[in-house]
Order: C-alpha cells, then structure tokens, then sequence
C-alpha cells in the first residue's frame, strides 16, 4: 500500500522559468518560485502540460506553497474549463494561502481544498478519483 507520494514514481518533470512540475499517473504536483505572478500565460501553460498527460483521464492537481507568490484569481475560470481536473489540493503551513484561498475557492467553485501537508492533500486526492491501494 503506497502512503507518500515519494513512493510514487514521477513520469515527467518540467522545469520552467518560474516552477517546477512533476506529472505522476494520475495527477500533478508542483512548486511555483518565491515571488512569481501566476497570471493566465502560466495558467495556460499549466492547462497545456495538463492535456498533454491526461487528456482523455480524470486528473488532480496538487499545489505546494513553499514560497509566496501572487495567483492572478481570474486564472481558475480557466482553470474550470479542464473537465478532467477532479480534484485541486493546495498544501501550505502559511496563514495567508488559507486566508487567500477562500478567495480562490471562490472564482473556481471546483473540488479544492487546502492542507497542511502533502500527505493529507494526496489521500484526499485519491478518495476524490476513487483510486485503490493508496
């Protein structure tokens, strides 16, 4: 029974200017850089990658919030138009990101939620996408 995502093996890495994606089977993780404005281009180029993977499967996404940076809200009525997307973790210790994500939960009225650790945030994931042996 895996019980950590580091169990898992990663399928793909994208190193971008600004984050860092891992794509696992059947979901997302990254990290984005301290200081980045995540307005619609990242957001797009987030959707991209997205389609590339799991185009015809239902997908999560898994954020992890180890440095601050600004999400443009507007980026997650996009964000609405992935179909797939069944699920949306944020993982974050810091006050602000659950005090600004009832603000993001609001422009993406979607299945999100935020944890405080990555564990809790990937067995939520799998409830959602109704995975087995996690």
């Amino acid at each position: 029974m895996l019980t950590s995502i580091s169990d898992l093996q990663v399928e793909a890495t994208y190193k971008l200017d600004y984050a860092t994606v891992y794509i696992y089977d059947y979901f997302m993780l990254s990290t984005v850089n301290e200081g980045v404005v995540f307005d619609k281009e990242k957001c797009n180029e987030f959707m991209s990658i997205a389609n590339t993977y799991f185009k015809d499967k239902s997908f999560a996404y898994i954020s992890l919030r180890n440095q601050s940076y600004t999400v443009d809200p507007t980026c997650y009525f996009y964000l609405r138009n992935l179909t797939n997307l069944k699920a949306m973790a944020i993982v974050s210790t810091k006050e602000i990101d659950f005090f600004n994500f009832n603000i993001e939960n609001f422009f993406y009225k979607k299945n999100m939620k935020i944890f405080h650790d990555k564990k809790s945030a990937y067995i939520w994931i799998n409830r959602v996408l109704k995975i087995k042996n996690y």
